[in-house]
């Protein structure tokens, strides 16, 4: 494969599955967790540093250590995966005084995800002079894309993730793209929910996706250096037999309404009002 670093932020579920991956296919790679992985990989694999993905000064020593540790010091992909799930931002209506939402799931999911892509472009500008080497890789979720009457804040944080793909790749600093997974079961997501859901879905003839699909897509982003600005949803298989395709819901078809607008804002010149894109 055409790189020799990957960062990983996530140890566990997912994270954990890119990062055997990655190794697999010779790249080292550098996870970026609070909790180390529960998979022992050589020093010349993989490495571990603790992050807490809220606080940039976690996020600025994390990509300090890859580039530090890197064979060729340098940083060729990032893959912004960690997240976390939560209450409802209307729970505790019943309750006789009104209770303030917890902010945590914006803060992983979305300042988090902010600072990595802030680092993320920093590093790739000073690594790579082709924009196409630099490749960084969102988890949003099927949740970014249908409605769920139950995770408002976590579809709002996901909604997110893909809004900022859109907004970055046009920039022309790095390839970004977004992985928008369907449920998947691993190890940290408790059974009995699991069972609950899976037995809902087969009730429609649809299946959980798997991270092993998951892995493919995110292994095609990473290594096809035309593929920017897309959405490749981890679906069941009964939707695609590979268990995973291109949405195809972020661009408008030529000539509607919304066409018409995205190429007026496209040609407004932000930098005449002082606002500096992608300096």
């Amino acid at each position: 494969m055409a790189f020799s670093l990957n960062k990983v932020l996530g140890s566990s579920g997912l994270g954990l599955c890119y990062a055997k991956a990655f190794v697999e296919a010779g790249a080292f790679v550098v996870i970026a967790d609070l909790q180390p992985p529960t998979v022992a990989f050589k020093k010349s694999q993989a490495a571990f540093v603790r992050c807490d993905v809220t606080a940039w000064g976690d996020q600025v020593n994390a990509f300090e250590t890859a580039v530090k540790l890197s064979p060729n010091q340098k940083i060729d992909i990032v893959i912004a995966n960690a997240g976390i799930a939560g209450p409802d931002v209307l729970a505790g209506l019943s309750c006789d005084a009104p209770q303030e939402p917890s902010t945590k799931i914006i803060d992983v999911n979305v300042i988090g995800t902010l600072y990595t892509t802030n680092l993320s472009g920093w590093y790739f500008r000073r690594h790579h002079d082709d924009p196409r080497k630099g490749c960084l890789i969102f988890m949003s979720s099927i949740n970014g894309y249908i409605d769920s009457q139950s995770s408002s804040i976590y579809s709002t944080s996901k909604f997110g993730v893909r809004g900022l793909m859109c907004c970055l790749r046009r920039k022309g600093v790095f390839r970004v793209n977004t992985i928008a997974p369907w449920i998947i079961a691993t190890p940290i997501m408790r059974q009995d929910f699991l069972e609950s859901v899976e037995k809902e879905f087969q009730s429609m003839d649809l299946d959980l996706a798997y991270a092993q699909d998951a892995v493919s897509a995110v292994l095609r982003v990473a290594t096809d250096p035309s593929i920017n600005g897309r959405s490749l949803a981890v679906v069941p298989r009964q939707v695609a037999p590979s268990g995973y395709m291109d949405l195809e819901l972020d661009d408008f078809d030529e000539g509607t309404t919304m066409d018409r607008l995205q190429k007026a804002v496209l040609a407004i010149s932000y930098n005449k009002y002082g606002h500096t894109i992608g300096g």
